[in-house]
Protein backbone atom coordinates (compact mmCIF):
# COMPACT_ATOMS: atom_id res chain seq x y z
CA UNK A 1 0.00 0.00 0.00
CA UNK A 2 1.80 3.67 -0.91
CA UNK A 3 1.95 5.85 1.90
CA UNK A 4 -0.67 8.09 0.73
CA UNK A 5 -3.30 5.34 0.57
CA UNK A 6 -2.30 4.42 4.10
CA UNK A 7 -2.57 7.86 4.97
CA UNK A 8 -5.76 8.46 3.96
CA UNK A 9 -6.81 5.01 5.18
CA UNK A 10 -5.71 6.09 9.08
CA UNK A 11 -7.11 9.79 8.41
CA UNK A 12 -11.04 7.86 7.91
CA UNK A 13 -10.74 5.83 11.36
CA UNK A 14 -13.07 6.49 13.69
CA UNK A 15 -13.12 4.84 17.53
CA UNK A 16 -16.29 3.39 17.75
CA UNK A 17 -17.82 2.96 21.48
CA UNK A 18 -18.14 -0.37 22.06
CA UNK A 19 -19.56 -0.31 25.39
CA UNK A 20 -22.41 1.71 26.95
CA UNK A 21 -21.52 3.84 29.84
CA UNK A 22 -23.46 3.77 32.67
CA UNK A 23 -23.56 7.51 33.49
CA UNK A 24 -24.90 7.57 29.58
CA UNK A 25 -27.99 4.89 29.73
CA UNK A 26 -31.30 6.32 29.53
CA UNK A 27 -34.14 4.33 30.55
CA UNK A 28 -35.86 2.50 27.58
CA UNK A 29 -37.62 -0.55 27.89
CA UNK A 30 -35.79 -3.41 26.38
CA UNK A 31 -32.84 -1.32 25.56
CA UNK A 32 -29.63 -3.83 24.71
CA UNK A 33 -26.55 -2.75 26.72
CA UNK A 34 -22.79 -3.75 27.15
CA UNK A 35 -21.38 -2.02 30.07
CA UNK A 36 -17.80 -2.31 31.91
CA UNK A 37 -16.99 -1.47 35.48
CA UNK A 38 -16.09 -2.76 38.71
CA UNK A 39 -18.35 -4.42 41.61
CA UNK A 40 -19.28 -2.67 44.25
CA UNK A 41 -21.57 -5.34 45.34
CA UNK A 42 -22.62 -8.59 44.94
CA UNK A 43 -25.55 -10.35 46.74
CA UNK A 44 -26.21 -13.99 45.25
CA UNK A 45 -29.21 -16.09 46.03
CA UNK A 46 -29.90 -20.00 44.50
CA UNK A 47 -30.75 -18.98 40.83
CA UNK A 48 -30.55 -14.89 40.88
CA UNK A 49 -27.59 -12.50 41.62
CA UNK A 50 -27.57 -8.63 42.24
CA UNK A 51 -24.61 -6.72 41.42
CA UNK A 52 -24.05 -2.65 41.79
CA UNK A 53 -22.05 -1.91 39.33
CA UNK A 54 -20.08 1.08 39.01
CA UNK A 55 -18.17 3.01 36.80
CA UNK A 56 -16.93 6.38 37.86
CA UNK A 57 -19.64 8.08 39.56
CA UNK A 58 -22.52 6.23 38.47
CA UNK A 59 -23.84 2.96 39.46
CA UNK A 60 -26.28 1.01 38.26
CA UNK A 61 -27.79 -2.90 39.48
CA UNK A 62 -27.66 -6.22 37.72
CA UNK A 63 -29.60 -9.19 37.53
CA UNK A 64 -28.49 -12.23 36.53
CA UNK A 65 -30.95 -15.37 36.90
CA UNK A 66 -30.56 -18.74 36.00
CA UNK A 67 -32.62 -20.30 33.55
CA UNK A 68 -34.25 -24.49 34.62
CA UNK A 69 -32.93 -24.99 31.33
CA UNK A 70 -29.44 -23.39 31.53
CA UNK A 71 -26.81 -25.66 29.61
CA UNK A 72 -24.33 -26.90 31.95
CA UNK A 73 -21.75 -24.38 30.80
CA UNK A 74 -24.24 -21.48 31.76
CA UNK A 75 -24.54 -23.29 35.40
CA UNK A 76 -21.26 -23.69 35.44
CA UNK A 77 -20.60 -19.76 35.02
CA UNK A 78 -23.20 -18.65 37.40
CA UNK A 79 -21.90 -20.67 39.88
CA UNK A 80 -18.49 -19.15 39.33
CA UNK A 81 -20.19 -15.45 39.48
CA UNK A 82 -21.24 -15.91 42.66
CA UNK A 83 -18.04 -16.33 43.79
CA UNK A 84 -16.72 -13.21 42.60
CA UNK A 85 -14.95 -10.47 44.60
CA UNK A 86 -16.29 -6.84 45.11
CA UNK A 87 -14.03 -4.60 42.83
CA UNK A 88 -14.17 -7.51 40.14
CA UNK A 89 -14.05 -5.73 36.51
CA UNK A 90 -16.41 -7.31 34.68
CA UNK A 91 -18.47 -7.19 30.95
CA UNK A 92 -22.11 -6.84 31.03
CA UNK A 93 -24.64 -7.72 28.27
CA UNK A 94 -28.51 -7.15 28.56
CA UNK A 95 -31.13 -4.92 28.48
CA UNK A 96 -32.75 -2.63 30.60
CA UNK A 97 -36.23 -2.98 32.45
CA UNK A 98 -37.69 -1.09 34.67
CA UNK A 99 -38.37 -1.04 38.42
CA UNK A 100 -41.50 -0.69 40.34
CA UNK A 101 -39.51 0.61 43.30
CA UNK A 102 -36.60 3.10 43.15
CA UNK A 103 -33.18 1.70 43.69
CA UNK A 104 -32.08 3.74 46.32
CA UNK A 105 -28.72 2.44 46.62
CA UNK A 106 -27.82 3.28 42.75
CA UNK A 107 -27.37 6.79 40.88
CA UNK A 108 -30.04 4.63 38.59
CA UNK A 109 -32.75 4.47 40.56
CA UNK A 110 -35.45 3.89 37.78
CA UNK A 111 -34.38 0.62 36.20
CA UNK A 112 -31.87 -2.24 36.24
CA UNK A 113 -30.28 -4.27 33.55
CA UNK A 114 -31.39 -7.57 33.10
CA UNK A 115 -28.23 -10.02 32.40
CA UNK A 116 -27.84 -11.89 29.82
CA UNK A 117 -24.36 -12.36 29.55
CA UNK A 118 -21.49 -11.84 31.85
CA UNK A 119 -17.88 -12.00 31.98
CA UNK A 120 -15.38 -11.22 34.47
CA UNK A 121 -11.92 -8.96 32.77
CA UNK A 122 -10.37 -8.66 35.57
CA UNK A 123 -10.44 -10.85 38.59
CA UNK A 124 -9.54 -10.00 42.22
CA UNK A 125 -6.55 -12.57 43.27
CA UNK A 126 -5.82 -11.43 46.66
CA UNK A 127 -7.65 -9.46 49.58
CA UNK A 128 -8.05 -6.16 49.27
CA UNK A 129 -6.28 -3.20 51.27
CA UNK A 130 -9.47 -1.92 52.37
CA UNK A 131 -12.96 -1.95 50.67
CA UNK A 132 -14.23 1.28 48.91
CA UNK A 133 -17.43 1.10 51.23
CA UNK A 134 -15.18 1.86 54.40
CA UNK A 135 -13.86 4.76 53.06
CA UNK A 136 -16.85 6.11 51.74
CA UNK A 137 -18.45 6.86 54.86
CA UNK A 138 -20.69 10.07 54.03
CA UNK A 139 -21.80 12.77 56.50
CA UNK A 140 -25.42 10.79 56.47
CA UNK A 141 -23.36 8.13 57.94
CA UNK A 142 -22.63 10.00 60.98
CA UNK A 143 -19.52 8.10 61.03
CA UNK A 144 -16.09 8.39 60.26
CA UNK A 145 -14.27 6.75 57.34
CA UNK A 146 -12.53 3.59 59.06
CA UNK A 147 -9.63 3.12 56.61
CA UNK A 148 -6.60 5.31 57.39
CA UNK A 149 -5.11 8.38 55.27
CA UNK A 150 -1.95 6.61 54.76
CA UNK A 151 -3.64 2.74 54.05
CA UNK A 152 -5.66 5.46 51.10
CA UNK A 153 -2.95 6.87 49.64
CA UNK A 154 -0.56 3.32 49.65
CA UNK A 155 -2.89 2.12 47.49
CA UNK A 156 -4.36 5.09 46.03
CA UNK A 157 -5.88 3.46 42.63
CA UNK A 158 -8.01 1.66 44.86
CA UNK A 159 -8.63 4.79 46.60
CA UNK A 160 -9.54 6.53 43.11
CA UNK A 161 -12.32 4.28 43.33
CA UNK A 162 -13.79 6.34 46.04
CA UNK A 163 -17.12 8.43 44.83
CA UNK A 164 -15.65 11.62 46.59
CA UNK A 165 -11.96 10.99 45.46
CA UNK A 166 -12.64 10.63 42.02
CA UNK A 167 -15.47 13.88 41.88
CA UNK A 168 -12.32 15.51 43.02
CA UNK A 169 -9.94 14.35 40.32
CA UNK A 170 -12.48 15.84 38.39
CA UNK A 171 -12.63 18.88 39.46
CA UNK A 172 -8.63 18.99 39.58
CA UNK A 173 -9.06 18.69 35.95
CA UNK A 174 -11.71 21.61 35.53
CA UNK A 175 -9.59 24.04 37.08
CA UNK A 176 -6.50 23.28 34.95
CA UNK A 177 -8.96 22.98 31.58
CA UNK A 178 -10.71 26.59 33.38
CA UNK A 179 -7.10 28.17 33.41
CA UNK A 180 -5.40 26.92 30.59
CA UNK A 181 -8.68 27.97 28.44
CA UNK A 182 -9.16 31.05 29.20
CA UNK A 183 -5.88 32.10 28.75
CA UNK A 184 -5.55 30.82 25.69
CA UNK A 185 -8.37 32.63 24.74
CA UNK A 186 -6.62 35.85 25.65
CA UNK A 187 -3.71 34.96 23.32
CA UNK A 188 -1.13 33.39 25.62
CA UNK A 189 1.11 30.50 24.49
CA UNK A 190 1.20 27.58 26.99
CA UNK A 191 4.84 26.51 27.13
CA UNK A 192 7.14 23.84 28.86
CA UNK A 193 10.03 24.72 31.29
CA UNK A 194 13.07 22.76 32.15
CA UNK A 195 12.43 21.03 35.77
CA UNK A 196 16.10 20.95 35.77
CA UNK A 197 18.12 23.43 36.84
CA UNK A 198 21.80 25.03 37.09
CA UNK A 199 20.64 27.01 40.34
CA UNK A 200 17.75 28.75 41.65
CA UNK A 201 15.41 31.53 40.66
CA UNK A 202 16.13 32.91 44.61
CA UNK A 203 19.13 32.74 45.21
CA UNK A 204 19.22 28.45 45.91
CA UNK A 205 17.29 27.61 48.63
CA UNK A 206 14.89 24.81 49.44
CA UNK A 207 16.75 23.11 46.27
CA UNK A 208 16.50 19.16 45.65
CA UNK A 209 19.92 18.48 44.28
CA UNK A 210 20.43 15.87 41.40
CA UNK A 211 23.29 13.89 40.45
CA UNK A 212 23.37 15.44 36.39
CA UNK A 213 26.15 13.59 34.48
CA UNK A 214 28.99 14.90 36.12
CA UNK A 215 27.61 17.90 37.27
CA UNK A 216 25.14 18.84 40.59
CA UNK A 217 21.48 20.24 39.11
CA UNK A 218 18.48 20.89 40.75
CA UNK A 219 14.53 20.93 40.86
CA UNK A 220 13.31 23.85 39.59
CA UNK A 221 11.48 25.34 43.02
CA UNK A 222 9.73 28.12 40.10
CA UNK A 223 9.66 28.69 36.29
CA UNK A 224 9.80 32.36 36.99
CA UNK A 225 13.54 32.40 35.51
CA UNK A 226 12.29 30.92 31.84
CA UNK A 227 8.95 32.98 31.85
CA UNK A 228 10.81 36.11 31.92
CA UNK A 229 13.10 34.58 29.10
CA UNK A 230 10.18 34.28 27.01
CA UNK A 231 8.57 37.73 27.60
CA UNK A 232 12.05 39.03 26.87
CA UNK A 233 12.24 36.96 23.70
CA UNK A 234 9.37 38.43 22.23
CA UNK A 235 6.51 35.78 22.97
CA UNK A 236 4.44 38.40 25.00
CA UNK A 237 1.98 36.45 26.76
CA UNK A 238 3.22 32.75 28.29
CA UNK A 239 1.04 30.48 30.84
CA UNK A 240 2.59 27.08 32.05
CA UNK A 241 1.08 24.31 33.86
CA UNK A 242 3.69 22.56 35.49
CA UNK A 243 5.45 20.47 38.48
CA UNK A 244 7.37 23.06 41.21
CA UNK A 245 9.77 21.49 43.48
CA UNK A 246 10.58 22.46 47.52
CA UNK A 247 12.66 20.85 49.71
CA UNK A 248 11.15 22.46 52.99
CA UNK A 249 10.43 20.34 56.34
CA UNK A 250 7.38 22.55 56.97
CA UNK A 251 4.15 21.45 58.04
CA UNK A 252 2.77 18.60 55.77
CA UNK A 253 -0.33 19.37 55.56
CA UNK A 254 0.12 23.00 54.21
CA UNK A 255 3.00 22.08 52.06
CA UNK A 256 3.91 19.96 49.29
CA UNK A 257 7.20 19.10 48.28
CA UNK A 258 5.81 18.94 44.49
CA UNK A 259 3.67 20.14 43.57
CA UNK A 260 1.56 21.85 40.68
CA UNK A 261 2.30 25.68 39.25
CA UNK A 262 -0.12 27.38 37.15
CA UNK A 263 1.90 29.96 36.06
CA UNK A 264 1.48 33.03 33.56
CA UNK A 265 3.79 36.05 32.18
CA UNK A 266 3.03 39.08 30.32
CA UNK A 267 4.04 42.16 28.82
CA UNK A 268 2.92 45.17 30.76
CA UNK A 269 0.26 46.96 28.66
CA UNK A 270 -1.17 49.74 31.03
CA UNK A 271 -0.91 49.78 34.63
CA UNK A 272 -0.53 47.00 37.17
CA UNK A 273 -3.42 47.18 38.18
CA UNK A 274 -5.29 46.79 35.55
CA UNK A 275 -3.46 42.86 35.57
CA UNK A 276 -4.21 42.45 39.19
CA UNK A 277 -8.00 42.98 37.51
CA UNK A 278 -7.19 40.83 34.73
CA UNK A 279 -5.83 38.19 37.75
CA UNK A 280 -9.01 38.55 39.42
CA UNK A 281 -10.98 37.54 36.01
CA UNK A 282 -8.74 34.43 35.90
CA UNK A 283 -9.81 33.39 39.24
CA UNK A 284 -13.37 33.66 39.00
CA UNK A 285 -13.73 32.43 35.49
CA UNK A 286 -12.62 29.14 37.22
CA UNK A 287 -14.51 29.50 40.10
CA UNK A 288 -17.85 30.03 37.79
CA UNK A 289 -15.76 26.72 35.65
CA UNK A 290 -16.26 24.62 38.67
CA UNK A 291 -19.53 25.29 39.35
CA UNK A 292 -21.53 25.15 36.33
CA UNK A 293 -19.24 22.49 34.97
CA UNK A 294 -19.29 20.21 38.04
CA UNK A 295 -22.00 20.52 40.11
CA UNK A 296 -22.78 17.26 40.56
CA UNK A 297 -19.53 16.41 42.17
CA UNK A 298 -19.08 19.46 44.26
CA UNK A 299 -22.44 17.75 45.62
CA UNK A 300 -20.62 14.48 46.48
CA UNK A 301 -17.58 15.83 47.88
CA UNK A 302 -20.34 17.86 50.15
CA UNK A 303 -21.83 14.95 51.20
CA UNK A 304 -18.31 13.59 52.51
CA UNK A 305 -16.85 16.62 53.76
CA UNK A 306 -19.40 19.90 54.53
CA UNK A 307 -17.76 23.40 52.83
CA UNK A 308 -19.42 26.50 52.37
CA UNK A 309 -19.62 28.21 48.90
CA UNK A 310 -17.04 30.58 48.35
CA UNK A 311 -18.06 34.12 48.24
CA UNK A 312 -16.43 37.27 46.28
CA UNK A 313 -17.19 40.07 44.19
CA UNK A 314 -17.36 40.74 40.50
CA UNK A 315 -14.54 43.16 40.98
CA UNK A 316 -11.56 42.40 43.56
CA UNK A 317 -11.31 43.84 46.97
CA UNK A 318 -7.71 45.66 47.04
CA UNK A 319 -6.24 46.30 50.16
CA UNK A 320 -2.83 48.21 50.20
CA UNK A 321 -0.14 46.68 52.58
CA UNK A 322 -0.15 49.54 54.65
CA UNK A 323 -3.93 49.16 54.63
CA UNK A 324 -3.74 45.87 55.92
CA UNK A 325 -1.32 46.27 58.43
CA UNK A 326 -3.11 48.69 60.41
CA UNK A 327 -6.60 46.58 60.20
CA UNK A 328 -4.48 43.63 61.86
CA UNK A 329 -2.84 46.00 64.26
CA UNK A 330 -6.33 46.97 65.36
CA UNK A 331 -7.07 43.80 66.24
CA UNK A 332 -4.04 43.51 68.73
CA UNK A 333 -1.12 42.81 66.23
CA UNK A 334 2.12 44.58 66.38
CA UNK A 335 3.36 45.07 62.59
CA UNK A 336 5.25 47.38 61.23
CA UNK A 337 4.94 48.50 57.13
CA UNK A 338 7.85 46.88 56.51
CA UNK A 339 6.64 43.15 57.98
CA UNK A 340 5.30 40.52 55.85
CA UNK A 341 2.72 38.32 57.04
CA UNK A 342 2.28 35.49 58.71
CA UNK A 343 0.42 32.19 58.40
CA UNK A 344 -1.64 33.06 61.31
CA UNK A 345 -1.76 36.86 60.24
CA UNK A 346 -2.89 35.70 56.80
CA UNK A 347 -6.00 34.06 58.83
CA UNK A 348 -6.84 36.99 61.18
CA UNK A 349 -6.54 39.31 57.83
CA UNK A 350 -9.29 37.04 56.35
CA UNK A 351 -11.91 36.95 58.98
CA UNK A 352 -11.14 40.84 59.06
CA UNK A 353 -11.78 41.51 55.34
CA UNK A 354 -14.59 38.65 55.79
CA UNK A 355 -16.65 40.71 58.43
CA UNK A 356 -15.99 44.41 56.46
CA UNK A 357 -16.53 43.16 53.01
CA UNK A 358 -18.39 40.09 53.17
CA UNK A 359 -15.84 37.92 50.73
CA UNK A 360 -13.54 35.28 50.86
CA UNK A 361 -11.59 36.25 48.30
CA UNK A 362 -9.16 39.88 48.13
CA UNK A 363 -5.83 40.93 47.44
CA UNK A 364 -3.24 42.63 49.06
CA UNK A 365 -0.96 44.77 47.06
CA UNK A 366 2.27 47.19 47.61
CA UNK A 367 4.29 45.13 49.71
CA UNK A 368 7.54 46.16 51.05
CA UNK A 369 10.62 45.66 49.08
CA UNK A 370 12.80 43.48 51.84
CA UNK A 371 9.90 41.35 51.48
CA UNK A 372 9.74 40.55 48.31
CA UNK A 373 12.20 38.67 45.56
CA UNK A 374 14.89 40.78 43.57
CA UNK A 375 13.33 40.82 40.47
CA UNK A 376 10.07 42.83 41.52
CA UNK A 377 9.99 46.36 40.50
CA UNK A 378 10.09 49.04 42.98
CA UNK A 379 8.08 52.40 42.61
CA UNK A 380 10.95 55.12 42.76
CA UNK A 381 7.85 57.40 43.76
CA UNK A 382 6.44 55.22 46.60
CA UNK A 383 9.59 52.71 47.25
CA UNK A 384 6.87 50.15 47.30
CA UNK A 385 6.56 47.30 45.06
CA UNK A 386 4.37 46.89 42.33
CA UNK A 387 3.33 43.52 43.57
CA UNK A 388 0.06 41.66 45.02
CA UNK A 389 -1.01 38.44 46.97
CA UNK A 390 -4.78 36.82 46.71
CA UNK A 391 -6.01 35.61 49.74
CA UNK A 392 -9.32 33.25 49.91
CA UNK A 393 -10.39 32.23 53.12
CA UNK A 394 -7.27 33.22 54.66
CA UNK A 395 -4.59 30.90 52.98
CA UNK A 396 -2.54 33.25 50.11
CA UNK A 397 -3.18 31.10 46.74
CA UNK A 398 -1.46 33.49 44.31
CA UNK A 399 1.42 35.69 44.32
CA UNK A 400 3.11 38.25 41.49
CA UNK A 401 4.18 41.49 40.70
CA UNK A 402 5.81 43.40 37.75
CA UNK A 403 9.36 42.68 37.51
CA UNK A 404 12.56 44.68 37.16
CA UNK A 405 13.61 45.17 33.58
CA UNK A 406 16.22 47.77 34.28
CA UNK A 407 19.85 45.60 34.28
CA UNK A 408 21.40 48.39 36.68
CA UNK A 409 18.81 48.05 39.13
CA UNK A 410 18.66 44.00 38.51
CA UNK A 411 22.07 43.56 39.38
CA UNK A 412 21.87 46.01 42.51
CA UNK A 413 18.48 44.34 43.59
CA UNK A 414 20.85 41.16 43.85
CA UNK A 415 23.71 42.42 45.70
CA UNK A 416 21.12 43.85 47.97
CA UNK A 417 19.55 40.56 48.60
CA UNK A 418 22.89 39.05 49.69
CA UNK A 419 23.23 36.85 46.42
CA UNK A 420 26.14 35.35 44.46
CA UNK A 421 25.85 37.53 41.49
CA UNK A 422 27.83 35.24 39.28
CA UNK A 423 25.29 32.12 40.08
CA UNK A 424 22.21 34.51 38.26
CA UNK A 425 24.76 35.45 35.09
CA UNK A 426 23.05 33.14 32.86
CA UNK A 427 19.28 35.16 33.92
CA UNK A 428 20.74 38.25 34.07
CA UNK A 429 23.10 38.51 30.41
CA UNK A 430 18.93 38.94 28.32
CA UNK A 431 18.57 42.06 30.14
CA UNK A 432 21.14 43.65 28.56
CA UNK A 433 19.33 43.45 25.10
CA UNK A 434 15.94 45.16 25.04
CA UNK A 435 13.81 44.24 27.81
CA UNK A 436 10.34 44.44 27.49
CA UNK A 437 8.44 45.55 30.62
CA UNK A 438 6.23 42.71 32.26
CA UNK A 439 4.09 41.22 34.88
CA UNK A 440 3.61 38.24 36.43
CA UNK A 441 2.27 35.61 38.84
CA UNK A 442 2.31 32.11 39.95
CA UNK A 443 -0.53 30.02 41.63
CA UNK A 444 -0.14 26.44 43.27
CA UNK A 445 -3.10 24.25 42.20
CA UNK A 446 -3.32 22.40 45.14
CA UNK A 447 -3.38 25.20 48.07
CA UNK A 448 -5.50 26.94 45.29
CA UNK A 449 -8.14 24.10 45.86
CA UNK A 450 -7.09 23.89 49.73
CA UNK A 451 -8.20 27.25 50.04
CA UNK A 452 -11.15 26.59 47.88
CA UNK A 453 -12.47 24.47 49.64
CA UNK A 454 -11.33 25.42 53.15
CA UNK A 455 -10.16 21.99 54.36
CA UNK A 456 -7.73 21.51 56.22
CA UNK A 457 -4.90 18.94 54.34
CA UNK A 458 -3.34 19.54 50.94
CA UNK A 459 -2.53 16.62 50.66
CA UNK A 460 -6.26 15.06 49.49
CA UNK A 461 -5.72 17.57 46.15
CA UNK A 462 -2.62 15.89 45.20
CA UNK A 463 -3.03 12.54 43.28
CA UNK A 464 0.53 11.37 44.39
CA UNK A 465 1.60 13.21 46.88
CA UNK A 466 4.78 14.04 47.80
CA UNK A 467 6.17 15.34 51.54
CA UNK A 468 8.80 15.06 53.29
CA UNK A 469 7.37 11.48 55.01
CA UNK A 470 6.35 10.07 51.55
CA UNK A 471 7.93 9.18 47.85
CA UNK A 472 5.69 6.95 47.62
CA UNK A 473 3.27 5.34 45.01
Amino acid sequence: METRDLKTKMKNIEVKEKYTSVESIDYQENKKVVLRGFVDTIRAQSKVIFITLREKLDTVQVVYCLSPKASDEIQSTFKNLKKISVESFIEVEGKTVSVKRPIESCTKKTFEIEAEKIKIVGDVYDKLPFLVKDASSTLKDNKNPSVGYNVRIDNRFLDFRVGATHAMIRIIDETMHSFRDYLRKNDFIEIKTSKIIQSGSEGGANLFSVNYFDKTAYLAQSPQLYKQLAILGGLKRVCEIGHVYRAEVSNINRYLSEFTGMDMEMQLEGTYIDYVYFLHKVLTNIFSSIKENRERELEIIRKYQHFEDLKYKEEPVIIEHCKAVDMLNEKGCNLTYNDDFSREEEKKLGAIVKEIYGVDLFVVIDYPKDVRAFYTYVDTETGKTRSYDFIMRGEEILSGAQRETRYTHLTDAIIAKGINIESLSNYLEPFKYGAPEHIGCGIGLERFLKAFFGFDDIRYFSLFPRDPNRIFP
